[in-house]
């Protein structure tokens, strides 16, 4: 007997355009709100740290020219010099990684013409996807749609180092005064490039950008991310190599945490991240299960499929669901997940993770049952992501339960957004105990995370059209009982964590290498130690 949930709404067709998109099942927002309060200043589409000196010189040469105070014409003009940039870089090195539009740029040189077209190379030039973080790091401040300012102590010094470079290549300053510019010879940009490759970053520059993303004198908001970056710094440091992504959530999650109490503060935020992530990565993985089964039918899931049919085909798939909680150590072998019940998959979870007299806030445990073991095997785990997500939930409660149900302040984006994002004040906890009254079992708990999913992301397709009738992003209709496919498949996958570009930042700035930390980083570690430490003194 598959249990009720809240209805999934019944689809109408609006005449929108069948789109692809991420976060299908709004799960990842509130990770990403997690992650944004521990780590700013960087995002997954800014690879090459020196573009922000690039930016702030760009803003600060417009303004000496006496153009338009206009983000537009800024952006013109922007990504016009920008392009010479990544022309100059390749022509110089093709090899060079990081350049925004060098894909367009190398179909240019190939060409193989005396004179190359400097026209945009891309729809979003640098100007505008480092925005964000250019702000964020206190170089930049945005004006609406007028030019960006430079804030005076961080962005104007970086503008000014950049500036007494590219003063010497003759180059530049036709490209700065005559717009209708269109073409540039090799040799010119070859010039170019040479004296301003992405990735050699000058001492000053770099001593300049390092002044920016981990400053003596942080603003409050701004010593989450010196704590992650130190976190990043110490583990390069106990590694003896380069840390990975998958190493620092590791480490975030266990129960020494980072060794150094100046930062193992963020160490449980990064926890508090982790848990969030499970849960979104199971949940996806059960939208994937059930596309997969509603796309298996023989005409693809178009006529429609009973809900009830899928779900039990899913549950009839028990190796796929045993194999998973074995790897967990969660079921002997011999032992089926078609035998246990939710108290006694809890109980067992119970039994290795609880904690007692555990400190407030995050429980941590020794066990090597850890969220990124649990969502790693999530990805892989096809119909058992349906057992995988119950266990994501028990893990969710013994973790940060406690400190939820007590509401502080600083848990409070596990429930980002509540019901609507599967909040849990206001979902998980209750329906845990729901079916911990009801003694149910563990088949029909998992069966129930089938309809929910489906649910939730025909909620949060609605949710997305009410805002523009032209995106249509569902990947099943539902009509009364009966699921139908829209011929697109879906693959779970992780919330983005920007670990990976910061890691990326700190090779660039020569903090870390393949041997770990540098001497370089060594003293930039120290020095945010003692900017955290006079912090806490106050």
């Amino acid at each position: 007997m598959i249990a009720k949930v809240r209805q999934a709404p019944e689809w109408i067709s609006s005449g929108a355009v069948i789109t692809g998109g991420l976060d299908l099942l709004g799960l990842r927002l509130p990770v990403q709100t997690i992650g944004g309060t521990l780590l700013d200043g960087v995002t997954t589409v800014t690879p090459s740290v020196r573009y922000l000196a690039f930016r702030a010189w760009l803003i600060h040469r417009y303004g000496q020219s006496g153009r338009a105070d206009s983000w537009q014409t800024f952006i013109e003009f922007a990504a016009r010099i920008e392009s010479a940039l990544v022309l100059g870089n390749l022509i110089e090195d093709p090899s060079i990684g990081g350049l925004i539009g060098s894909d367009q740029a190398l179909e240019r040189i190939a060409l193989g013409e005396s004179h190359v077209q400097i026209s945009s190379l891309v729809k979003s030039p640098a100007s505008t996807i480092y925005t964000g973080p250019s702000d964020q790091l206190g170089i930049s401040k945005s004006r609406d749609n007028a030019v960006p300012a430079l804030v005076m102590e961080r962005g104007l010094p970086l503008a000014k180092a950049v500036d007494q470079r590219l003063t010497t290549v003759p180059f530049i300053e036709r490209l700065i005064r005559e717009d209708d510019l269109g073409a540039a010879s090799i040799d010119d940009l070859r010039e170019l490039g040479s004296n301003v490759r992405i990735d050699r970053i000058p001492d000053d520059e770099r001593e300049l950008l390092l002044a920016a993303i981990m400053p003596s004198d942080p603003r409050p908001t701004e010593r989450n991310r010196i704590r992650t970056y130190a976190a990043l710094l110490a583990l390069a440091t106990q590694q003896k190599s380069a840390p990975s992504e998958a190493k620092f959530f590791d480490v975030a999650c266990s129960p020494g945490r980072f060794g150094e109490p100046l930062i193992d503060q963020v160490a449980d935020g990064w926890a508090t991240y982790c848990v969030r992530d499970s849960i979104a990565v199971t949940q996806e993985g059960v939208l994937a299960a059930v596309i997969g089964e509603v796309l298996g039918q023989p005409d693809g899931g178009l006529s429609g499929v009973d809900r009830d049919m899928v779900i039990e085909a899913l549950m009839e798939r028990v190796e796929e669901h045993d194999s998973a909680l074995r790897d967990l150590n969660l079921v002997a072998p011999g032992e089926s997940v078609a035998d246990l019940t939710f108290r006694a998959l809890e109980e067992r979870l119970r039994s290795r993770l609880f904690v007692v007299d555990a400190m407030p806030g995050i429980v941590r445990w020794s066990d090597s049952l850890i969220e990124p073991l649990l969502y790693r095997r999530a990805l892989k785990s096809g119909a058992g992501a349906l057992s995988l997500a119950v266990v994501a939930w028990v893990m969710a409660s013994l973790r940060v339960g406690d400190a939820v149900r007590e509401d502080k302040q600083e848990y409070r984006s596990l429930s980002h957004q509540g019901r609507r994002r599967l909040g849990m004040r206001e979902v998980v906890l209750p329906e845990l105990e729901r079916f911990r009254r009801e003694d149910r079992s563990l088949r029909d708990v998992a069966a129930e995370m089938a309809l929910r999913t489906v649910q939730q992301h025909l909620q949060i397709t609605w949710s997305r059209l009410q805002v523009d009738l032209r995106r249509d992003v569902a990947l099943l209709t539902a009509e009364g009982n009966k699921w139908f496919a829209r011929r697109k498949g879906f693959v779970a996958g992780r919330t983005a964590s920007r670990i990976q570009q910061a890691l990326g930042w700190l090779h660039q700035l020569k903090l870390i290498d393949t041997n770990g930390i540098t001497a370089d980083g060594e003293i930039v570690l120290e020095r945010a130690l003692t900017t955290l430490a006079e912090g806490d003194a106050t």
